[in-house]
């Protein structure tokens, strides 16, 4: 555990939707229950995201980066290797802007619901910069990567192939939800329906997302040259 005069944690949060799991890393700042903690800013990838509200209110400033609208792919581009060659220039694009000389250079990177996979072009200059990458998966490790995993979870239940599933944190690697767990738990189903279960999966990621901060977070500060 860090001293009182400790320099905070530098953190910058990317998300695209609704904010929730943000809004958990926030509440938990202002309680104290994440320490040593500080939101320099929020970056989105969707222009309409509720998330630059949560933002405005906490007094964080947020920036907006779109693939399409910031002019590295057309949009309804459908040929794949110009569709990777795009990807992989606003990945750069993204990492230059995070780590550019006149802003503040975050310690962690904390995707809350960023909806967007990154290629090494974004990941690598990150890394070598030092920076921490974590994300929040609604999966237990090995067990539905990317999208709709709460979803397929649910079909899996409901062929009785399965009783339950989890989430995690993990780091962020070149492969999907692949990356080192951090915290992971658990989650039975209890026969409810999807709308209600994805209600409880949720619930417990916004204290999973504060739990696995807090743990990285830590290790940052104590990480430290003294």
């Amino acid at each position: 555990m860090s001293g009182p005069g400790e320099s905070p944690c530098r953190i910058l949060v990317m998300a695209s939707g609704f904010g929730s799991n943000f809004q958990a890393l926030i509440d938990a700042m202002a309680t104290g229950r994440l320490r040593n903690s500080r939101i320099i800013s929020l970056i989105t990838n969707r222009k309409n995201a509720h998330a630059t509200v949560r933002a405005a209110q906490a007094g964080i400033p947020s920036d907006y980066f779109n693939l399409i609208s910031h002019g590295f792919l057309q949009k309804g581009e459908s040929d794949e290797q110009k569709v990777a060659e795009a990807r992989r220039r606003y990945d750069t694009s993204l990492a230059e802007r995070i780590l550019s000389t006149d802003k503040e250079k975050p310690e962690l990177i904390v995707l809350a619901g960023w909806m967007y996979v990154f290629s090494s072009a974004f990941l690598d200059p990150i890394e070598k910069a030092g920076v921490r990458i974590i994300n929040l998966h609604p999966a237990l490790p090995g067990e539905f990567d990317g999208t709709e995993a709460i979803e397929r979870a649910f079909a899996e239940f409901k062929a009785g192939r399965l009783t339950r599933t989890g989430i995690m944190a993990h780091y962020v690697i070149d492969e999907v939800d692949r990356g080192t767990p951090i915290v992971i738990k658990e989650i039975e189903w209890k026969g409810e329906e999807l709308d209600e279960f994805k209600e409880r999966v949720h619930s417990h990621e916004h204290e999973l997302i504060v739990e696995a901060t807090g743990k990285v977070v830590q290790e940052i500060v104590e990480s430290r040259p003294t």
